[in-house]
């Protein structure tokens, strides 16, 4: 038989012709030959793979087996997966992006191998909804496993914790830590931004010459502006305060959180972070309306409330007896200051919430806690860490 490499070759030339979008993206992967490796991967610009489970493949179904192969790996890489597993359990979030690409391989009409994580639920679902409905499923000791039994409404018990011959489950072993130790943010962020040009620029040459396949445009298009209302996404950092709560299913047009139906649930040692900078004061009753619904949502409410432009301007004690309904500010827009300030005062925020358009300064290192960013529109710049969601103006 060929070696592997050409059939790799092969297999892109084949794709190009039948499936061009993903045959086109195929052609940014390098194949590299790493003995190490015990099946297929990519860390968003090499193809890595093992020369027997490359031959395996096509043995066992051929070049078509090995085009299903290609496409989960470059469809790893267009939707973000390398870069955005954050503080998700990696398992589980292998888990459910695997659940995601498998099912996007399988509508293609491509042969999947036996064993591999596939399930109708989750079609048309992100990898992000995916993990949360894994996490809600699987108990909390079994977590860590990613792969135990998980009950009727989880993963097939026949998948549970396999990790099958053949599979295309992968070993997705770079998190942004190169092999010293070093934080690799500042490329990983250049790596994922180049990844969303490409996924874009394919979606577009595909969709001209009418060969993008059937609900691509919609995947695509969820990983270059994400659609997720931001008290959908407020949601899923609250933490409830009694136990007599159950959960309810999302709104199919926010595929992120499950919401809480009953009992009481508190936000504690959140920040609430307004932009004041110039820029978005049009935004002013819009982001004091934001506010008041935060703090009256949420009867157990404690946190503070800042205004920032290029320098903070208010930080104070926040409840629903002391909510500052004036604007401080209006000049330009630097966050670092208010992550400084935070820091000098030694808080430890549960999580903070940051009202703004997306144009400001921001600092090069991630805090260690959670930032949901609430922009208003999506034509803002993306921040590089924390949680985007956005306010529906009208």
């Amino acid at each position: 038989m060929p070696d592997s490499h050409y059939l790799i070759s092969k297999a892109r030339a084949k794709m190009l012709m039948k499936y061009p979008f993903f045959g086109s993206l195929a052609l940014f992967l390098q194949p590299r030959e790493d003995q190490s490796t015990p099946s297929m991967r990519t860390e968003g610009f090499d193809l890595i793979y093992h020369d027997d489970f490359v031959q395996g493949l096509v043995n066992t179904g051929g070049i078509s087996l090995l085009m299903s192969a290609l496409v989960h790996e470059v469809m790893h890489a267009a939707l973000q997966h390398i870069w955005r597993r954050g503080t998700r359990e990696q398992e589980l979030w292998d888990m459910a992006c695997d659940y995601v690409v498998n099912q996007i391989v399988k509508e293609q009409g491509l042969k999947l191998p036996s064993g591999v994580f596939i399930a109708d639920r989750f079609r048309g679902m992100t990898a992000d909804a995916v993990y949360n409905i894994l996490r809600q499923e699987l108990p909390p000791k079994s977590q860590d496993e990613a792969g135990k039994d998980s009950g009727q409404s989880g993963p097939d018990k026949s998948q549970q914790g396999k990790k099958p011959d053949g599979r295309l489950l992968d070993d997705h072993s770079r998190w942004g830590k190169n092999k010293s130790g070093q934080d690799e943010s500042t490329d990983s962020n250049a790596e994922a931004s180049t990844w969303k040009m490409r996924a874009a620029q394919a979606a577009q040459d595909a969709r001209q010459r009418g060969l993008l396949p059937v609900g691509m445009l919609q995947v695509i298009e969820n990983v270059l502006y994400p659609k997720l209302d931001w008290k959908q996404a407020l949601a899923a950092f609250v933490q409830p305060t009694r136990s007599d709560y159950t959960f309810i299913p999302p709104d199919r047009r926010f595929d992120y959180v499950f919401l809480p139906e009953f009992g009481s649930e508190g936000l504690e040692e959140v920040v609430v972070a307004i932009d004041t900078s110039g820029s978005v004061w049009r935004f002013y009753k819009e982001f004091i309306s934001e506010m008041v619904s935060i703090v009256y949502s949420y009867p157990e409410f404690k946190g503070y409330i800042a205004h920032c432009d290029a320098a903070v301007q208010l930080f104070q004690e926040l409840d629903a007896d002391n909510l500052p309904m004036q604007f401080k500010g209006g000049g330009g827009t630097n966050f670092r200051p208010l992550f400084l300030e935070i820091e000098k005062r030694g808080i430890s925020p549960s999580l903070m919430v940051l009202l703004t358009d997306g144009d400001a300064d921001l600092p090069k290192d991630p805090p260690n806690y959670p930032v949901l960013w609430v922009l208003t529109g999506e034509n803002n710049p993306i921040p590089h860490f924390g949680t985007v969601a956005y306010m529906y103006l009208k």
